[in-house]
């Protein structure tokens, strides 16, 4: 006999419901027996419980031409799915679950819609009514109505499925078990989509949904599909481009008017029949609950997601890269500036290298003049602020599964990237670097409350690290005294700092009373006490001129400096050497915690003396009386411009040899922060080839 459709019917434990499922599925299949058509159920148990194998056991099977049994223990919805789907031998096949019920024309309906779109076409119920622990009402329509690009973030149709047997030459349900992942489902239509395939609905057909406490749609809160071939950057931009065309920057579709088609189904003769056939069966599917109901859409789901994920790939290929850096912004200098040279360090020794910049927090103006040719950057924050940017954690992840998949993450400390892997670090596969500069340091009332954030991505995600990569080993230590990390690789890493000079080049001290503060004038650097130290400079010596030079990243921060007699605020600068370091006594550097500032080495290696306190890693370049002035941390602004001022004193003084502290702190730059040490070490960590010179 020929079989004109096969039902995959998928089993566990449901017992429970299986002589309400059967008798659904087994009226659909009588209809359709009237109409000429050959059925065939096909039973998959999986991993069954002894309830449910002996209700399949005896149940009688005469509503369809022919059915099988099959047992199997693949513990996955999915894969089971596969083997009951390789066992049918219908021209066309439907899949089915074992608690859910179908309208009684549902299989004539759905041969109809196969037989009239062919077989690149993929069939679902028209309208799906769930019952039980949740209701609701959702009406289901064509690729083309709803949008492939609504895919990224949402299923735009439903398990249920009918199609031509030769699609499954093609595809096949994935194992959706592991880590965050679900929704077999949902990935199957994605990958459908992206073979090809379009979908479309069965008119008036139904699929009562039965909602239960433990079934995947109340459990799977958090969770996420596996990684689909349509989010493959070519694959989504061929597949999505006409739908971002349409979308036209809107975040939702409009002009669904849920109350006049909850009328319409009230209306309809079809939809009467339907709930009077399913409530006979199961008493709990009544139409008294479309009464009560907003009739929701398949073209509802949300489009920002989708179409910020566009913009993200539309002007990649599927090229893989190599590293991807996860950055708040792109910043001249601090930490940015750091990963950055060790970005380039890297492409100097593997030419071959490509590099994903992604940005995830909102700034001005990324300093994009900084990044090498091999680097590719992306501004998720701009991206995402204009659709949704709560899914800029998912499109990242999406990005990296696609282009990156084997890459080494670079890991910036930041919101943006403790959040991602807070969300995510489950389904990642990569080798990850973090870079640990310093904790923040916060006073409350005389005490200093270190900021743990650093430390906590640390021992929360120790699994998920490869490497720890600090810029002086005072972080690397504090790590190591808290936390148990003897797996994980600490490494530390100086930054370079060229220089012109050597020791006995530079000119004996010739004070000129002219001082420099150059940073950021945010809280970290302390900016607050530029006014206290000058204050007690100009009592001092009025002929002391103290030269600020910096921006804000964050708040701006410079109104206080305006009305100092001996303070001039010079705005921002781009490099330190811009700032004629030979024109200045020394540098006055405030801070409340700290790695090893760049801008400290900068000025050793001009021959500028450097003034600065002992907090974070800067005791391991300003040795104290040594490489500079080293001053001891207070928390109380007035003590600490007391200690700068004490510093300062000793300039004009002669109490100190500042030559040999200017020469000693030179050396030291030109020994451990050259680029031959630099690129050494780089290599060392990374375990790289040297192939700079191919």
């Amino acid at each position: 006999m020929t079989i004109d459709y096969s039902i995959v019917l998928n089993l566990h434990n449901e017992a429970p419901y299986l002589k309400r499922t059967l008798r659904s599925l087994a009226q659909a299949a009588e209809f359709a027996r009237h109409k000429g058509l050959t059925s065939e159920l096909i039973l998959v148990l999986d991993s069954a419980d002894e309830a449910t194998r002996n209700w399949v056991e005896k149940a009688d099977y005469s509503e369809f031409d022919s059915h099988k049994i099959l047992h199997v223990t693949n513990r996955s919805l999915g894969l089971s799915r596969n083997d009951g789907i390789a066992a049918a031998g219908g021209e066309y096949i439907t899949t089915a679950d074992a608690d859910d019920l179908v309208s009684y024309n549902f299989f004539v309906q759905m041969h109809q819609a196969l037989l009239e779109h062919g077989k690149n076409t993929i069939i679902c119920p028209e309208h799906v009514c769930s019952f039980g622990d949740r209701i609701y009402w959702g009406q289901y329509t064509s690729s083309e109505d709803v949008t492939n690009i609504m895919l990224f973030g949402a299923n735009s149709y439903v398990s249920r499925i009918g199609c031509h047997r030769s699609v499954f030459d093609n595809l096949q349900f994935i194992d959706a078990r592991g880590g965050m992942k679900a929704f077999e489902d949902w990935h199957f239509n994605c990958e459908a989509v992206a073979a090809g395939y379009r979908f479309d609905v069965a008119s008036d057909t139904i699929l009562f949904y039965r909602q239960r406490r433990n079934s995947i749609m109340t459990t799977s809160h958090g969770r996420i599909i596996p990684f689909s071939r349509l989010f493959m950057p070519s694959v989504f931009v061929q597949r999505c481009a006409d739908d971002y065309r349409r979308v036209d920057g809107r975040k939702w579709f409009d002009g669904f008017d849920s109350e006049r088609r909850r009328e319409q189904l009230l209306a309809s003769e079809v939809i009467l029949e339907s709930f009077a056939a399913a409530n006979h069966i199961e008493p709990k599917i009544d139409l008294e609950l479309v009464r009560r109901l907003n009739v929701g859409t398949s073209k509802g789901g949300p489009l920002s997601p989708g179409c910020a994920y566009y913009e993200a790939v539309k002007d990649l290929d599927d090229t893989q890269f190599t590293d991807v850096v996860l950055f708040p912004f792109v910043s001249r200098g601090g930490g940015e500036k750091y990963i950055l040279d060790v970005v380039k360090a890297m492409v100097k020794l593997e030419p071959s290298k490509r590099i994903l910049i992604l940005c995830g927090e909102k700034y001005q103006e990324h300093a994009l003049h900084l990044l090498p040719e091999q680097c590719t950057f992306i501004d998720l924050y701009d991206i995402c602020s204009r659709w949704q940017l709560s899914d800029i954690y998912i499109i990242t992840l999406r990005l990296i599964q696609a282009v990156a998949g084997a890459s080494m993450l670079h890991i910036k400390s930041c919101p943006y990237a403790f959040t991602f892997f807070e969300r995510f670090s489950a389904e990642l596969t990569n080798q990850a670097v973090f870079y640990y500069f310093s904790n923040a340091v916060y006073p409350d009332r005389g005490v200093n409350f270190v900021d743990g954030s650093s430390l906590y991505f640390i021992s929360e995600f120790a699994p998920h690290l490869s490497h720890i990569v600090s810029d002086q080993p005072a972080s690397i230590r504090y790590a190591e005294q808290r936390l148990d990390i003897d797996e994980l690789k600490r490494e530390t890493l100086f930054a370079k700092c060229a220089s012109h000079l050597r020791p006995d080049d530079l000119k004996a001290f010739s004070p000129v009373k002219r001082l420099l503060w150059a940073s950021r004038l945010d809280y970290e650097k302390r900016p607050e006490l530029i006014p206290s130290i000058a204050a007690r400079l100009f009592e001092y010596d009025p002929a002391i001129v103290l030269d600020v030079y910096g921006q804000s990243v964050f708040v701006e921060n410079r109104n206080q400096l305006a009305s100092l007699p001996n303070v001039v605020y010079k705005g921002g600068f781009t490099r330190f050497a811009d700032l004629h370091a030979a024109g200045y006594d020394a540098l006055i550097y405030t801070s409340r915690f700290d790695g090893l500032p760049n801008i400290l080495l900068e000025a050793m290696a001009e021959g500028l003396l450097v003034i600065a306190p002992n907090v974070g890693g800067i005791s391991e370049i300003v040795y104290s009386n040594e490489t500079g002035i080293l001053i001891d941390n207070d928390f109380d602004d007035a003590t600490m411009a007391d200690r700068y001022l004490d510093a300062i004193r000793k300039l004009y003084d002669d109490s100190i040899d500042i030559d040999q502290l200017r020469k000693d702190a030179l050396s030291l730059v030109l020994e451990r922060h050259s680029e031959q040490a630099y690129m050494t070490r780089v290599k060392e960590i990374f375990d790289l080839a040297d192939g700079s010179h191919e």
